[in-house]
């Protein structure tokens, strides 16, 4: 029997919003933020087994507590190698297919991660993602044996840091990819700067306990709503793992292309 997991990359040392895995959401009073990850993880029906992986840092002692006073399956490895920690958390729990997740993305949809499992599985893929919905909520699924392939090839600091960019890249794999046209677009629901808090806080003050795991569906009508919301973070700019320099190049491009400096491209 395929045995699922999905592996949460967490720690405390932020350098943007430090300490944020254990932030209050909201923040009037919630559980903390690494929690609302778990819980949506956990609601997610494909997923036999949820797991925190932090850091073996004395600062991230504090999320091992919150594990433990909660009964959730944690483990602890390599703080810059995040990719040797999944491949190690996934062996010792014995896991065949990883759903990759990470504590500062509270919005993820327990349906979108049963979707990306079952295309995964039925496609026979090694690595699975979805793309078209908010940042913060794509989800990525990777078999083990591509996990491991990748943790014993890959050398690169970046593919050691961000975990899937050698699988993205490198010939041999079977990629999948799940596209979403969601209606909302540019809108951040990630949780890397002080305003992303803002955000995440206003809209579970809003939807949370009264809808506990609300949904897209919920989040579009409130913004739909209250227009202003997405204005809250819309300044903010994420630091995104390439997969190779092509990538990175058509990346610029679309940005460019955004901002209307046409000329700019055909620099690139």
């Amino acid at each position: 029997m395929v045995k699922v997991g999905a592996i949460i990359q967490a720690r405390l040392g932020s350098e943007r919003l430090p300490n944020k895995a254990l932030l209050p959401l909201p923040f009037s009073g919630g559980p903390a933020l690494l929690q609302h990850v778990i819980n949506r993880a956990k609601a997610a029906t494909k997923v036999d087994e949820v797991i925190v992986a932090t850091t073996e840092n004395t600062a991230d002692n504090a999320i091992e507590s919150l594990c433990k006073e909660q009964a959730i399956v944690f483990f602890r490895g390599d703080e810059q190698d995040v990719l040797d920690r999944f491949v190690k958390a996934a062996a010792n729990y014995n896991l065949d297919i990883i759903v990759r997740l990470t504590g500062d993305n509270p919005f993820i949809s327990p349906e979108t991660i049963d979707a990306a499992i079952q295309h995964h599985i039925y496609k026979d893929a090694d690595y699975t993602i979805t793309e078209g919905l908010p940042l913060g909520t794509n989800i990525e699924v990777i078999s083990f044996s591509a996990l491991k392939l990748a943790a014993d090839k890959a050398s690169e600091q970046a593919d050691r840091e961000h975990v899937t960019p050698y699988v993205r890249r490198e010939a041999g794999f079977n990629r999948l990819t799940i596209p979403f046209d969601f209606p909302v677009k540019d809108l951040r629901l990630t949780v890397d700067y002080p305003s992303d808090y803002a955000l995440a806080s206003l809209l579970f003050e809003k939807m949370y306990p009264a809808q506990h795991l609300f949904g897209f569906e919920e989040i579009v009508e409130l913004l739909q709503k209250n227009l202003w919301l997405k204005d809250v973070n819309a300044g903010n700019t994420q630091r995104t793992a390439f997969a190779d320099e092509a990538d990175e190049i058509q990346q610029a491009k679309q940005l460019l292309q955004k901002a209307g400096f046409t000329r700019a491209l055909t620099r690139l």
